[in-house]
């Protein structure tokens, strides 16, 4: 936790005197300009833990392909990298994640049998991997919402994983939930440095996290039911397929940002921004 925050403070300097920095526009209404390091800052405490903690080769894996995701996410808080090239890139890492065994095979146990997905499996990791990834991308609207989405996420997954009786190998998740309350707390501009998550830290965020849904609920490694990982963070994942298909309909880019996310729509409705943030995080968790 000690070391996310110097790690923010140091990202903060930087990310202002390089121009790593988010400007506000007319989707964007927050006040200067506010330094795009959260994941940054995430991926340097990862990169440590990783370095002096043991941890099994599946996490190993799940570290290593994300790093895909981030830096070219990052390079796109930069210099703002085209759709395609994002999507690409994204695939790499979920291929590479599926090669290593990390994949969908089954939905569960229903009455005693058990509901296989044979070769579909693998195109269905590919499909909630993107989505989820990009759901926590499209979600980082609000101070605090993404982060408190994906904090849902991760305390779901101790939670569920408890109740089963699984207290092993969960150290990643633990690690990750501490660092990021350090990153809501400089994201919410309470003492330290105010700082964005940016898409390098909210797409490879939503890639780690369904890495654990998955690796989590494989058949030998079921922590919990598979069909609760629809449930560790609902709000994102309803609102993106809602918005998503939305733009299909409407004949827009379905990837192309708007404000039809239900955080915009409450903004539309006048409510405060400090309470729409726990408002949603808070339903999401019940």
């Amino acid at each position: 936790f000690i070391v996310n925050i110097i790690f923010l403070y140091f990202y903060s300097y930087l990310g202002k005197n390089i121009g790593l920095v988010d400007i506000p526009s007319n989707r964007k209404t927050h006040i200067g300009e506010i330094p795009l390091v959260g994941g940054l800052s995430i991926y340097s405490s990862l990169f440590l833990f990783f370095l002096f903690v043991e941890t099994n080769y599946s996490h190993k894996i799940i570290f290593l392909s994300s790093l895909i995701v981030f830096l070219v996410s990052l390079y796109d808080d930069k210099f703002n990298l085209g759709i395609t090239e994002r999507f690409f890139f994204q695939i790499i890492a979920c291929l590479i994640i599926a090669g290593f065994g990390i994949r969908i095979f089954d939905i569960g146990d229903y009455l005693n049998f058990n509901i296989s997905l044979g070769g579909f499996g693998i195109l269905l990791t590919f499909v909630c991997m993107i989505a989820y990834m990009n759901a926590i991308n499209f979600s980082d609207g609000l101070d605090g919402l993404a982060a408190g989405y994906i904090l849902n996420c991760l305390v779901s997954i101790m939670f569920f994983s408890y109740l089963n009786g699984y207290t092993n190998n969960l150290e990643p998740v633990i690690f990750l939930i501490v660092i990021l309350i350090g990153f809501v707390i400089s994201n919410i501009g309470f003492i330290i440095p105010k700082t964005f998550l940016g898409d390098s830290g909210s797409t490879s965020m939503g890639f780690i996290i369904s890495c654990y849904l998955i690796y989590f609920t494989m058949p030998e490694n079921r922590y919990f039911h598979p069909v609760l990982t629809l449930w560790a963070a609902p709000l994102p994942t309803f609102d993106f397929l809602t918005v998503f298909t939305k733009r299909i309909i409407s004949g827009t880019n379905p990837f192309k940002p708007d404000r039809r996310h239900i955080h915009y729509l409450l903004i539309n409705s006048k409510i405060s921004n400090k309470l729409i943030p726990l408002t949603l995080v808070t339903i999401s968790f019940i």
